[in-house]
Order: C-alpha cells, then structure tokens, then sequence
C-alpha cells in the first residue's frame, strides 16, 4: 500500500492557484471598492465586497495605467479579472485586467441617505449636546475585550489617572449584531445611572468594519443618552453617524481616554499651588486677627470701673422704672373710674322687667297665632278627605258597584270582552269571587 502524498506548501499553494486559474479563466465581478492602496511601484491593491461578502483584489500597473477614471473608497465596479492566488501567503485574489465604473457604492450612498436623515431631524444639532464631565469619577467603555482600543485607552488612563474606575461592557464590534449589542451596552448603563460619561469606541478599519456604528438604532440610542457620549471609532479620518449624533467625537481611542481623564500630575500641580494659596491666606488671617486683638485689649476697661458704670446706670433705670409704673398706674385708675361709672349706669335689673314683660306679651302672640292656624289647617284637611272619599274607588264599590276582571287582570267593561265558560275575577267591596260565565247576551 503506498503512502499518501506529503505536499509542501508551496506546493499546494500553486497547485491551487492552476486550478482556479484554469476553473474560472477571466470573469467580472460587482462590487464596492474598499480599502484602497495605491503603492509606489503603480499597482493598485483593494478590496472588492458587497452587503456579504469580501475578496482580495490587485491591479497591476500595466493593466491600470489604460483605466478610464480614478477609483477612490466607496466606487461600484465591474471588475473584469482572473481567479488567482497569491501563493507567498495562500491568499484568493482577483487579478484584474479592466475596471469600469458601475456608479456610487451602496454603503455609502445608505450612509449620506442616515446622515442626511437624521441631520434633518435635528439630531446633530449642537443645542442637544451635553457637555462631557471635567471631573469623572467612573466611566463606561462599550468595546471588544480583546481589540486594541481597550488596551489603548486603559494604558492611557493608567499613565493619567490610575485611580479612575472604568467598567468594559464587552460588545462585538462589527458583524450583524455589533450595533443591537452597543445599543444594549448603552442602555444598560443609562439603567444603572454609575456612571459620569460613556465611551464608544473600536480601532480603525474598512467602511464595513465600521458599518455597525451606522446603525440607525444605535444612533437614536446614543441620541436618547441621559450620560454624556463619547464617540472614538476607527481611526482620524474615519467618520461614522455615531460620530456625528454623539456629544463628543474624538479621533482615537487613546483621544477619548485623555478627554475623560485629568493628568494625575497637572492634578497633584494644582493641589500643590492650592496649598500654598491656603498657606498664604491662612498667614494674612493670622496676622489680620493679631491686629484685631490688639486693638480690643486697648479698648478693655478695669472691671471695677465698669462695674461702677454699670452700677450708675442701674440706679438711672430704677428711676426711670418707678416713674413710668406711677404714671401707668394713674392711666389705669381713670380708667377704672370711666368704666365703673358706665356699669353703674348698664345695671341689668333696671331693664329686666321691661324685657320680661315683653317676652310674656309675644309668648301669647305666638299660642294664639298656632292655635289659630292649627283649627284652620284642620279644617282644611278634612274638606280635603271628604273630596278623596268621594274620588275612591271604594266609595264606588259601596254604593252596590264591582269591578270585573279576566285571567289576565285586564278589566271587563263590555260584553265583547266576555266569552262563554271564560272565568272571571269580581272585585267588590270587603273581596273578591272567581265566576264562570254560562252564557252571553247584549241589550
């Protein structure tokens, strides 16, 4: 049995790249260009993707010097090239023969169509924008554990401000749930209500590296932040529409990381310059109390002499006393004497005989009048009596009179109601009967 092949790696590198060569010949491709470079030796090296996917694409010089236009990031091409592969790295590659412009790419065109969205709906407005805090004392950073930023930011804090807490909310940075998993990470912090500013950041990277902080959700939830936001995603030249409705866009991660930080040494600076201010202020207070001190023991007297003072001053309100307590005491017995004179003159039993005699002359008015108004109100109610009496149907029975009903209380006033056999009901004065009719006639 012989052995299988061992293949180096080159040589299953070249291998590969002969049969996609020889498989797909020259084909053209749609899509977006991205990540464009253009080295010194005149090839052009890019990306070329579309929502879901991505290829690695090279242009060499002798192929791009016929080309009709410029390509820049974010140009929709047919590219007319050949399936190769790089084999130095065992990287798939186009390799291109011709380039044509197939219009503006679709990321970015849906990145102007948001902007332009949400400019219009005021959501950049720097009216709504909050200042970022001069003092934090916690803050959150919405990043991959793993990515750069972090470390990035943490080394520059660290540098800064050692003692400032920071919480990592780790969240993926692109991909289809980068920007629901950001969003989330944004809530949950305006929920715990810890912190003084949020950070959203990642490093650097294509259009669509980037494409998950163009999200619209993402965006109206850092909109609707009550914590300041900080955007730092990509690099300097990168601008993403978390950048433009954040409270703040800086260019970098280690940007965001000085911005929510003092520098612990300008801090201990302050400190420094402070103590001495204090030093000083507190020496002129000294010096002004001093003085003050001085100036009060020259105004301090023997305590005899102010007790003497003191004394004489005494014996002065003492008089003064006795003299307002005569001249009260005099107002007070004329009018004593006013008021004496006026009850005098009020006595009740010079008036209560008056008052009794009137009170016995309007008790008899009163008896009189409701005897007078009970006989006739009495009068009144048996005239009344005697005209219901005559109204009642009771009255009507007595004099011979009955009322005659069928099975169904209906009352019988004519022959026409009544048929023979039917049971009848008779109401007369002290009751009732329950007849059968025998036989009907009219007059």
């Amino acid at each position: 049995m012989e052995s299988p092949r061992i293949w180096q790696v080159s040589e299953l590198n070249h291998a590969a790249r002969n049969l996609l060569e020889t498989r797909f010949g020259i084909i053209t491709v749609s899509g977006e260009i991205s990540g464009l470079t253009k080295a010194r030796s005149g090839h052009w090296y890019f990306r070329l993707k579309d929502m879901d996917g991505q290829v690695s694409c090279a242009m060499f010089r002798n192929r791009n010097l016929y080309c009709s236009f410029e390509p820049k990031e974010g140009d929709l091409i047919h590219f007319k090239a050949k399936v190769s592969l790089y084999p130095d790295r065992g990287d798939y590659q186009l390799i291109g023969e011709q380039m044509q412009l197939a219009g503006s790419g679709n990321l970015q065109q849906a990145f102007l169509a948001l902007k332009q969205k949400l400019l219009d709906e005021g959501l950049f407005d720097e009216q709504h924008k909050r200042s970022i805090p001069s003092h934090c004392q916690r803050i959150a950073v919405i990043t991959s554990e793993n990515g750069a930023a972090i470390h990035d930011f943490l080394k520059i804090l660290q540098q800064r401000m050692p003692s400032l807490a920071v919480d990592l909310v780790p969240v993926t940075v692109q991909g289809q749930n980068a920007a629901s998993q950001s969003a989330k990470a944004i809530e949950l912090c305006n929920l715990m209500g810890q912190h003084d500013v949020i950070v959203l950041t990642r490093g650097g990277g294509s259009i669509e590296d980037l494409w998950s902080y163009n999200d619209e959700h993402l965006a109206r939830t850092i909109y609707s932040s009550r914590i300041p936001t900080v955007s730092a995603v990509g690099h300097e030249t990168d601008f993403t529409i978390a950048d433009f409705v954040a409270d703040c866009r800086m260019p970098t991660p280690s940007a965001a990381a000085e911005l929510v930080s003092k520098d612990q040494a300008d801090l201990i600076h302050q400190i420094q310059q402070i103590e001495r201010q204090l030093k000083q202020l507190w020496h002129k207070h000294l010096q002004h109390q001093k003085l003050n001190l001085s100036r009060v023991r020259g105004l301090l007297k023997h305590p005899g002499q102010k007790l003497n003072d003191q004394s004489q001053r005494l014996d002065h309100l003492q008089v003064r006393l006795e003299q307002a307590s005569l001249k009260q005491l005099h107002g007070k017995r004329a009018i004593f004497n006013q008021q004496q004179n006026k009850l005098i003159n009020l006595r009740p039993d010079n008036t209560i005989g008056a008052h009794i005699k009137n009170v016995t002359q309007l008790t008899r008015r009163l008896e009189t009048s409701q005897s007078v108004g009970l006989q006739r109100r009495t009068q009144r109610f048996m005239a009344l009596a005697a005209q219901l009496n005559q109204l009642s149907p009771l009255h009507t029975l007595s004099r011979g009179y009955s009322v005659t009903q069928n099975m169904q209380a209906q009352v019988i006033t004519k022959v026409s109601q009544i048929e023979a056999e039917q049971n009848l009901k008779i109401t007369l004065l002290d009751g009732h009967a329950q007849v059968n009719v025998k036989s009907v006639s009219t007059r």
